[in-house]
């Protein structure tokens, strides 16, 4: 026997997955480990925020004096209902703002999201004030950072992707689309929690086990060490495929922490 679900046309396309749910076997003497069954849309959207109401959720860290985004629900250039923040104060410290501020996504974007293993992270960025000259950029940007916190035994780990590592390379300011690939060898990076200690690429266990259990997701909001405004919209993951991409030695536990490959 097969059950097929398909999905009435008037809302097939939605801003997200259709639906999620778990489910577990028996084999008459006990279950299994909890599955989960990801319903996606035509454009394998995942979760996603278009700002067409409100900021969904969306705040700031490490932006000194208030942690809140501004909702802009009209259109500039390519951006159309959207979210922006500015650099409130000023850590000054020769002569540069030394903090740092990044975009802090709400709590859709987390928990259980091995499902985007092999997907996309997709974004629109821009800036309507600031000065991106390349003396006034900072240095090694990471332009995404994920945290589990319960990864690697309860210790915690930490992924970075460094803006050199994308396709752009660098930021100017101008209206720029990202697309980050959800996969291990994309110029991620492990924090090794040690300042003597190289950062080097995660491995595959390491990478799929931070979907799996994600308790923070940032993308950096923060290039120059001056003031400047930063807008983002369309952030979204997107599925590598209709079918999940987790491969079978990351199956072990549902949160892939036992995990062979």
């Amino acid at each position: 026997m097969r059950l097929l679900y398909v999905r009435p046309t008037p809302d097939r396309e939605t801003n997200g997955d259709w639906d999620r749910f778990e489910y577990t076997v028996n084999d008459g003497s006990s279950d299994s480990l909890a599955g989960t069954v990801v319903l996606t849309n035509p454009s394998n959207k995942l979760v996603a925020s278009d700002f067409s109401f409100d900021n969904d959720g969306w705040t700031t860290e490490g932006n000194r004096g208030s942690n809140v985004v501004q909702y802009e629900p009209s259109s500039r250039g390519s951006l159309n209902h959207y979210i922006y923040a500015t650099d409130n104060q000023l850590n000054m410290v020769g002569g540069v703002d030394s903090d740092v501020w990044w975009f802090n996504a709400p709590a859709k974007y987390l928990g259980w999201q091995g499902i985007v293993y092999k997907g996309w992270l997709q974004f629109t960025m821009s800036s309507f004030s600031g000065d991106f000259s390349s003396g006034n950029l900072n240095s090694d940007l990471n332009i995404v950072e994920l945290f589990c916190s319960k990864c690697n035994l309860n210790k915690g780990v930490r992924l970075v992707l460094p803006l050199r590592a994308t396709s752009q390379g660098s930021f100017s300011g101008t209206t720029t689309d990202f697309k980050l690939s959800m996969i291990e060898t994309a110029g991620w990076l492990l924090d090794p929690k040690n300042t003597l200690s190289t950062w080097s690429p995660p491995s595959k266990c390491e990478f799929i086990e931070v979907l799996s259990g994600l308790t923070s997701m940032k993308i950096l909001g923060d290039f120059t060490t001056w003031y400047e405004s930063i807008s983002i919209d369309n952030v979204m993951w997107k599925a590598g495929g209709s079918e999940s991409q987790i491969p079978f030695c990351a199956q072990g536990t549902p949160d892939a922490s036992t995990c062979t490959c």
